[in-house]
């Protein structure tokens, strides 16, 4: 499939304009000297307008389209009280003026810091559980959703981080844009590295590559589960993606992408030393502040693949996925 004929399925889907497009590409020159790689990039979706930026703007243009079009009038999301996801679906409600309602498996903070500061300053209504788990959060939001729906309004969930094969369509068009601006400004990228979480931007990335006819492979460097639990929720999101488009990737997803479970650590939220480490490097040598639950983790999956020659690439991209509010938290 060529790129017009992909942006014309897109196209059919509501989006609700949200993002800065097309995000910029970067090129780490002092990054090239230091591991002796030429071509080494990044493409700043952590600078995409709205909030503190990342790449959640790009699936709520879908997910919040959608609420638009089914009239609800008020989004509802959840996660920890530091959340970019939280954070930037309050934004969007904000900009898009519909009522926005978070909540949180936390207690309610004494001291607001990071994106706490941020929702602050946005006004919406925050709802605090508790130290509970995620089961038990996920059975609040629809106990909320009921209480607004016997109101008389009419709610919309923000389900799985945004992560959903129709939030997933968000990086479908993150990988048309990418490879636009490698077609038009004739740039020697064959490699993009993308941090793999709850897989929404991974997949999206691995769909649009695929339909694409493989303009690039993607690596994606774990940051939470093993390989295998990452596998299985890409091809889970990859295949919703299918059904929802009418569209099949006719490519083995093993010739579109390639796991790293390496860098993970113990998973979600769990700093490791090198990662960490990372988050000085790479500010002292480009000026560009990664955070510690996913870019790090990422990034030095990308630095040391290309480095030891693991990966050998003409051309290497890493999407920044933001998250630059979160360090206000995180030390």
């Amino acid at each position: 499939m060529n790129s017009n004929e992909l942006e014309s399925v897109l196209q059919a889907f509501p989006k609700a304009k949200l993002a800065i497009q097309a995000s910029p590409l970067q090129r780490l020159v002092n990054l090239e000297q230091m591991i002796h790689v030429p071509n080494v990039f990044v493409k700043r979706d952590d600078l995409n307008g709205l909030g503190a930026g990342g790449n959640k703007v790009r699936n709520l243009e879908y997910l919040l389209g959608d609420a638009l079009e089914r009239d609800c009038d008020v989004v509802i999301a959840s996660g920890q009280i530091d959340s970019n996801l939280c954070m930037l679906t309050a934004a969007a409600c904000r900009k898009l003026g519909i009522e926005c309602a978070l909540v949180h498996n936390n207690d309610a903070p004494k001291h607001l810091k990071g994106n706490m500061i941020l929702n602050d300053i946005l006004g919406i209504k925050q709802i605090y559980l508790g130290e509970v788990d995620e089961a038990f959060r996920s059975q609040q939001v629809d106990k909320v959703k009921q209480d607004y729906q016997s109101s008389g309004r009419r709610p919309y969930v923000i389900y799985n981080g945004a992560s959903t094969p129709l939030g997933s369509l968000g990086y479908v068009d993150g990988a048309l844009e990418l490879f636009h601006q490698i077609t038009n400004d004739n740039l020697h990228i064959t490699d993009i590295f993308v941090p793999g979480g709850n897989g929404g931007l991974a997949a999206g990335m691995i769909f649009g590559a695929g339909v694409l006819d493989l303009p690039f492979h993607v690596h994606v460097v774990s940051v939470e589960h093993a390989k295998e639990k990452l596998h299985d929720e890409l091809v889970e999101l990859i295949s919703g993606m299918e059904e929802l488009t009418n569209i099949t990737v006719n490519y083995p997803l093993h010739e579109i992408m390639t796991i790293y479970e390496e860098y993970r650590g113990e998973g979600w939220n769990r700093p490791t030393a090198e990662a960490d480490q990372m988050i000085y490097e790479l500010a002292r040598l480009e000026g560009i502040f990664l955070e510690k639950t996913y870019t790090s983790k990422a990034f030095l999956g990308m630095k040391d693949l290309l480095a030891t020659g693991k990966v050998r690439s003409v051309g290497a991209c890493f999407l920044h996925s933001g998250g630059f509010s979160s360090l206000f938290s995180q030390y």
